[in-house]
């Protein structure tokens, strides 16, 4: 494969020459212009760029080829996997080789073959069927729970239609030198006639891609106004379906989970996806944190806290109950004059504040919710969480300080102090450099609320730090 030829040294000092008029710069721009594009070329790949052995990959392949199909299929050509780059290339370590009946087998120089693309659709539709039965028998046992499925999607697409892997399972994308456009397929090792066996043989190397599955419900645990969940129970009777619909796709991978499936309240599909916010979603199943057999459920369960304020988990495998997490009213955490001088206030020039508002709270977790939490939870100590706030909740108490409401958008505001402001023993430069830094990070409430026109954030609970909050 030709590379970009490199530059000559003439080359760079006439380059020089037209950029800097002193003369007496032109050797030593020459020779550092030399001097990094040698260098940029060594960090652009493995020293060993484009010296695999090809009679070794072609025989490699021409051998998998024959043992597949039964047919003595010769290589017709045979290229290296690179990425092309300004000055040169990286090699993916992959090499297509092109067999004379067109199809392509692709070789790892580690691995071996990988696989090859002559059977791509029929095994992608094989693959959609299986997961076209899975969600039939979930929508079949949502409605007879007593629920009413009013849409499901797979990868946004009707189950009943052909092509929701398409161009999605065991794919890989190639480019055959730097002129030629970018081409993806997918490649499959085991061969497939229609026989369960091919799904065993294939388990260990597929990807599916993670297909996303949505699904829209309406009826019992599934019902809330506004699309905002309360008082969900522990383990709502629509989890039972999907999870035995996504077990019966686990041995299609291997075990491994690879399926995402969100629940929406009916309605609301769409308007969560328009938004990029979580509405009328009521749990999500990831496949990417697999505590259980089929991945880590994330249950949307608002609980109230009090003050108009409301918490939900945004961590799968993370379920918050009432008594897990406390508000209480604190003094002296921080005063408005810190909270002004954070600057994040004037944010909203509209914003009127009242000062006789102004309040601080402390969010703090249960003692032991860490430790029945997953793995990776415990490991990082803390967990994303969503918080939204209803100013014009009696509990809040701003009707009983004559203050209205709407007046107060955003009304909540999460804080943390910040470190790089409070330490005493900085160096004087770092001192100096410190007076520089707000002594509080402070977060705003979002104004484009939620469907029921509460205010809300998203942030962290820590296990060994509490989070305060701000009405101003």
């Amino acid at each position: 494969m030709p590379q970009t030829p490199a530059p000559t040294a003439r080359d760079a000092t006439s380059a020089a020459r037209r950029t800097h008029p002193s003369r007496r710069m032109v050797p030593r721009l020459a020779v550092c212009m030399l001097l990094i594009f040698t260098s940029f070329l060594a960090l652009t790949g493995c020293s060993n760029l484009g010296e695999f052995d090809q009679d070794a990959i072609v025989q490699q392949a021409e051998s998998y080829y024959e043992s597949k199909y039964g047919a003595n299929v010769e290589v017709a050509d045979v290229w290296e996997d690179r990425s092309y780059q300004l000055f040169g290339y990286r090699s993916s370590g992959r090499a297509f080789c092109t067999m004379e009946d067109g199809s392509t087998v692709l070789v790892d120089f580690e691995e071996g073959v990988l696989g090859d693309n002559r059977q791509p659709h029929e095994i992608v539709a094989a693959y959609e069927e299986r997961l076209r039965e899975a969600i039939g028998d979930a929508t079949q046992q949502l409605e007879s729970a007593g629920y009413t499925v009013s849409l499901v999607f797979i990868n946004n697409l009707s189950p009943e239609a052909d092509g929701f892997l398409e161009g999605r399972i065991s794919t890989y994308t190639w480019q055959k030198n730097d002129d030629s456009s970018e081409e993806s397929g997918s490649f499959f090792y085991a061969r497939y006639s229609g026989s369960d066996r091919f799904f065993e043989q294939e388990a260990p190397r597929v990807s599916l891609g993670v297909p996303s599955i949505d699904i829209e419900i309406s009826g019992r645990d599934a019902a809330f106004e506004h699309g905002f969940p309360m008082n969900v129970p522990a383990r709502p009777s629509w989890v039972d379906p999907i999870d035995d619909a996504c077990a019966t796709l686990l041995p299609l991978t291997d075990n491994e989970p690879e399926v995402k499936v969100t629940v929406f309240q009916e309605g609301y599909r769409n308007l969560a996806l328009m938004e990029d916010e979580p509405l009328g979603m009521l749990g999500e199943l990831s496949p990417f944190d697999n505590m259980e057999p089929t991945g880590n459920w994330l249950i949307v369960d608002w609980i109230p806290l009090g003050k108009g304020v409301y918490i939900t988990s945004d961590e799968p495998g993370v379920r918050l109950r009432e008594g897990d997490v406390t508000l209480t009213e604190v003094e002296g955490a921080f005063s408005l004059e810190e909270l002004v001088k954070s600057g994040r206030l004037n944010e909203r020039e509209s914003r009127t504040y009242h000062p006789e508002a102004f309040a601080t709270y402390q969010l703090e977790v249960r003692s032991d919710l860490f430790a029945s939490a997953p793995v990776d939870v415990q490991d990082k100590g803390w967990f994303d969480v969503d918080i939204a706030y209803d100013n014009t909740d009696p509990t809040a108490g701003l009707a009983q300080l004559g203050v209205v409401a709407e007046e107060l958008v955003p009304s909540l505001y999460t804080v943390r102090i910040n470190p790089a402001a409070e330490d005493p023993e900085d160096s004087s430069d770092d001192a100096a450099a410190s007076d520089d830094e707000p002594p509080l990070d402070v977060g705003i409430m979002r104004t484009d609320t939620l469907e029921n026109g509460f205010q809300h954030t998203s942030t962290t609970l820590d296990e060994d730090e509490p989070l305060l909050l701000a009405r101003v």
